[in-house]
C-alpha cells in the first residue's frame, strides 16, 4: 500500500472510531441518522482502501462533506475529522 493510501486508511479508520464513539455516547447534538450514514460511508471507504477496489478519482463523491457542511455545527471537531478522512480517501 502506498503512502497516500496508508494515510487515507489511517484517517478513515480514525474518523470511523470517532463517529462510533459519538454514536455510543452522544456528546453533540447530532442526529443519529446522520451519524449512522457517516459510519456506513466510512466503512465503505475503509473496505475499498483495504481491498484496493477504489473507484476512479473522478467518481469519488463528497457526500459526507455536503452533509457535514449543511447539517453539523461549523466548529465541531468530529466534522473536521470526517472531512479530512473523506478528502484523503478521494485522493488515495
Amino acid at each position: 500500500m502506498d503512502d497516500r493510501r496508508s494515510r487515507a486508511r489511517a484517517l478513515v479508520a480514525g474518523a470511523l472510531e470517532a463517529v462510533e464513539a459519538e454514536l455510543a455516547a452522544p456528546r453533540n447534538a447530532l442526529r443519529p441518522e446522520e451519524l449512522g450514514a457517516a459510519r456506513e460511508t466510512l466503512r465503505e471507504y475503509l473496505a475499498g482502501i483495504d481491498s484496493g477496489a477504489l473507484p476512479p478519482r473522478r467518481e469519488r463523491g463528497e457526500g459526507l462533506g455536503k452533509m457535514i457542511v449543511d447539517a453539523w455545527p461549523f466548529d465541531l471537531p468530529l466534522g473536521a475529522l470526517v472531512l479530512r478522512a473523506e478528502r484523503a480517501w478521494r485522493n488515495a
